[in-house]
């Protein structure tokens, strides 16, 4: 069979599928059912004569015909983005353009204290921003889908320039009439004893009080989830749980919607990160790279008193 008759969707989930490690973790990715992806990629082997994947322990990773279609789609995807970047210039009429991921609880103070700047010095630049987990988001940044990215959570694989930046300390967001309000910090088998407000799997906050309820030998069991933060936030108002977030996330609000923010006595809460990705493989414009220079200045001086700059 020729090449070019082979489909590229079921390429592009071999590629996922060795980026991610394993058939699951990239349906999970690609939000697809695995059995799905699993007769795809054996449908593949069979036209190609050739295995694609072989099991390692716990993990499944791409043979060297796998790792050379996958290469192959990578490479080809590249193009592909970089032809449509250009398009979307010439759409424009514009002096180029920037893609931007930015996750949720973030995107007020990237606009005012970035964005705005930034459009003084490069008022033709067209920028795209968007927003989502960080898993999609890694994802997207190693097509060379987006440019860079600005996130809160575990960091992405290997490929992926970061710069981390300490974010906490995490707090649990409550009304001002709320039994832990007056506390100066709260312990997670206290929080346990309330409903709890929760968010996505995907959101790198969950996965944060995900870890820290399994540390104390508990589990995060919530009466809500959410996933937009402003949802959590009018749930906590309405005096129905606790959300939870970084002081930072909700700080123009807290006074406005009588809500207070308190600390979690925990260390993952005191140093839990931010980050800004990009790809180590997409070069750059240099309004990018100015854009890039901007966050990473931004987010280095909005460092917690308590806390100090991560190295990337």
């Amino acid at each position: 069979m020729s090449m070019m008759l082979y489909p590229d969707k079921s390429i592009r989930y071999l590629y996922e599928v060795g980026i991610h490690g394993g058939i699951r973790r990239a349906a999970e990715a690609l939000d697809v059912d695995p059995a799905a992806i699993s007769r795809q990629l054996s449908q593949l082997a069979r036209d190609m004569q050739l295995p694609l994947l072989e099991r390692r322990g716990r993990n499944v990773v791409l043979t060297e015909a796998g790792k050379l279609l996958a290469e192959d789609y990578a490479q080809t995807h590249q193009r592909r983005s970089h032809l449509e970047r250009r398009l979307k210039d010439l759409r424009h009429k514009r002096g180029g353009s920037i893609s931007l991921r930015v996750g949720q609880g973030m995107v007020d103070e990237v606009v005012k204290s970035v964005l705005q700047p930034f459009s003084q010095n490069y008022p033709e630049v067209f920028i795209e921003i968007l927003s989502g987990d960080m898993q999609t988001t890694v994802s997207l940044i190693t097509r060379g889908e987006v440019d860079m990215a600005v996130g809160f959570g575990p960091v992405g694989p290997p490929g992926v320039k970061c710069f981390s930046f300490a974010r906490g300390p995490i707090c649990a967001i409550v009304r001002h009439d709320h039994p832990i309000a007056l506390y100066e910090q709260i312990e997670i088998a206290e929080l346990a004893k309330y409903p709890l407000i929760g968010m996505d799997k995907e959101f790198g906050i969950q996965s944060y009080m995900n870890v820290m309820f399994n540390q104390e030998g508990l589990v995060f069991s919530p009466a809500y989830s959410c996933n937009l933060f402003t949802s959590a936030i009018a749930l906590s108002q309405a005096g129905m749980g606790i959300a939870f977030m970084t002081a930072k996330v909700v700080e123009d609000t807290l006074t406005s919607r009588g809500l207070v923010a308190v600390p979690i006595h925990h260390r993952i809460a005191r140093e839990s990160q931010g980050y800004i990705l990009r790809s180590t493989d997409h070069r750059l414009t240099p309004a990018a790279q100015h854009l890039w220079q901007l966050l990473c200045q931004f987010f280095e001086r909005t460092v917690p008193a308590s806390s100090s700059p991560l190295t990337d």
